[in-house]
């Protein structure tokens, strides 16, 4: 599902305008942005929790020349262990 799917099926179930619907999942994807960006985890009861996790450095040696991948920075995802959403 993507974000277009998502908003109209949240407006079909909800009956709330896509317009509305729109601009709420934007809003609240912009926010766990924001907060992600300054170094928080956010986390959303009973769905799961958005996470900044750091990948060290890495050096790829296969002999006829040597890569190094330096560290990042990525996003995780992990669902609330919660049997109510399977």
């Amino acid at each position: 599902m993507n974000k277009k799917e998502l908003i109209k099926k949240i407006a079909e179930d909800t009956g709330i305008k896509k317009s509305k619907c729109r601009c709420a999942v934007s809003t609240s994807f912009e926010l766990i942005s924001k907060e992600l960006m300054s170094g928080k985890d956010v986390s959303i009861n009973g769905f799961g929790s958005f996470k900044l996790k750091k990948k060290r450095c890495r050096i790829i040696n296969d002999g006829s020349f040597i890569n190094i991948n330096p560290p990042v920075i990525e996003i995780v995802f992990e669902t609330e262990t919660n049997n109510n959403l399977i």
